[in-house]
């Protein structure tokens, strides 16, 4: 999983990024990878992170929604509440003065919660929605990441080294606390992923160098601990087979901004998950910058933009290319989903097959006004299962079937002029659905519509 610096990215996909390599070929290897040694601090300063007591729900339950006055939420609740299946009765909901003041995430444990001006992280209980915990963070830069049963939380304070903390997701109680021999810096890569085991492994800068420590889940002390060169920013972090995992890659964002200047050269590589020793690498094309979109069945697949253009490719859990492939108009936004790698350009979005490279279908899109939501990331956006990805527009929101393109789209209100109620986040867990927009959030009831989209 990759990490960003006060949110969550995901590996697999919450926080942060990429790097490892391979001794088998010694020299050869060495030279582009070289590993060193990393220490992780064995004296840890005291997590500054503290619960807060009596914690409660930034929304509000209908009840409350009702006693207040605020018509562009009121409006955005009986949008929701009028909306088919799989949306079914608001159950809560909150307004504000735009500037996105609320972001809500769903977990196997509930909602989590994060209001601006480095308020409490809430999780929010399934099925009450009530505040079960609330975790007031030291630091005003943060990354986090969830699994299971556990909450984790880097503290990146400047100039400090960054600390990664465990709590549980029942009772917000910290489970262990660590502090890495690394510092991170705004701006800086950041990236976390849960083995199968449930040990956290961590990807931090170090120097020119991308550091992964792998704590442990019980108590959070070294298992190992190495720094790589050739990760380029470790912008994705995830289990590649059982005893693999894969590091490297840009992120996203850097291919628009690809400059004529990128150098190309080792940018993923593989590393043995049990001491971090590397098992190959792969390198970027001469002024190339490469982006890993995900894994898929032992395939990594990557998106590459240079001078020539955009091409995406997989590789094979022993470094080999498999597949690659032009995407259509140049498109290089993408997300991975249940073997289809989902892509989006101005005109249209594809969806292509991740074990072959083949383009399952194609969808247009309205290119005369302003479609997508401006800030609208494509892998951000929430799945209802296996084979539904949720997506907002500016007029409605779209379940989108991955495998064939098909679409059913759901009205939301909108102005028209000052986007008040175009979605900027959507939430989706197997109980809940949200709509999060710049002037409210509205929460409802999941229920099912006797098919797949409806959980």
């Amino acid at each position: 999983m990759s990490v960003r610096s006060g949110g969550r990215r995901a590996a697999g996909r919450p926080l942060s990024l990429p790097r490892w390599w391979v001794a088998a070929l010694a020299a050869c290897v060495l030279v582009v990878v070289a590993v060193v040694v990393v220490v992780v601090r064995a004296t840890v300063a005291p997590c500054r992170d503290e619960l807060v007591g009596n914690p409660h729900s930034p929304l509000l339950d209908p009840a409350r929604m009702e006693e207040q006055s605020d018509d562009r939420l009121d409006r955005l609740a009986g949008a929701v509440e009028d909306l088919d299946a799989p949306f079914g009765d608001v159950v809560a909901g909150v307004g504000y003065d735009y500037d996105q003041w609320l972001h809500v995430y769903g977990t196997e444990k509930g909602i989590l919660a994060f209001t601006k001006n480095n308020a409490p992280v809430t999780l929010l209980d399934a099925d009450s929605l009530k505040a079960r915990w609330s975790l007031r963070p030291e630091s005003k830069r943060i990354a986090w990441d969830a699994s299971g049963d556990r909450f984790l939380l880097l503290d990146l304070a400047k100039g400090e080294a960054t600390r990664v903390s465990a709590y549980d997701m029942a009772d917000g109680r910290r489970v262990w606390c660590a502090s890495l021999g690394q510092e991170q810096a705004s701006g800086d890569p950041v990236a976390t992923t849960f083995l199968g085991d449930g040990d956290v492994l961590t990807a931090l800068p170090d120097g020119p160098k991308v550091a992964l420590t792998r704590l442990s889940a019980g108590t959070g002390k070294e298992v190992w601990s190495r720094s790589y060169s050739g990760l380029a920013r470790a912008d994705y972090l995830g289990p590649l087979t059982d005893q693999l995992v894969v590091a490297g890659g840009s992120e996203e964002f850097q291919l628009a901004e690809q400059a004529p200047d990128a150098k190309g050269g080792p940018a993923i590589a593989a590393l043995d998950a049990g001491d971090g020793s590397p098992a190959w690498s792969w390198s970027a094309e001469p002024g190339a910058i490469a982006h890993v979109v995900g894994v898929d069945s032992g395939l990594v697949v990557v998106v590459e933009r240079g001078p020539g253009g955009v091409r995406m490719l997989a590789l094979s859990d022993d470094g080999t290319q498999r597949w690659s492939t032009e995407p259509e108009d140049a498109a290089y936004e993408t997300t991975l989903r249940d073997g289809v790698v989902v892509m989006k350009s101005a005109s249209a979005l594809y969806g292509y097959d991740a074990q072959t490279g083949e383009q399952l279908w194609k969808k247009p899109v309205p290119t005369d006004r302003t479609y997508f939501p401006y800030g609208f990331t494509l892998g951000q956006m929430p799945s209802l299962d296996d084979a539904h990805l949720l997506v907002p527009t500016t007029t409605d929101l779209v379940v989108l079937d991955v495998h064939d393109g098909s679409q059913v789209t759901y009205p939301l209100p909108v102005d028209g002029i000052n986007t008040t109620y175009w979605p900027y986040q959507l939430l989706a867990t197997p109980d809940l659905l949200g709509v999060v927009t710049n002037t409210g959030a509205v929460v409802a009831r999941r229920v099912s519509t006797g098919s797949t989209t409806g959980g």
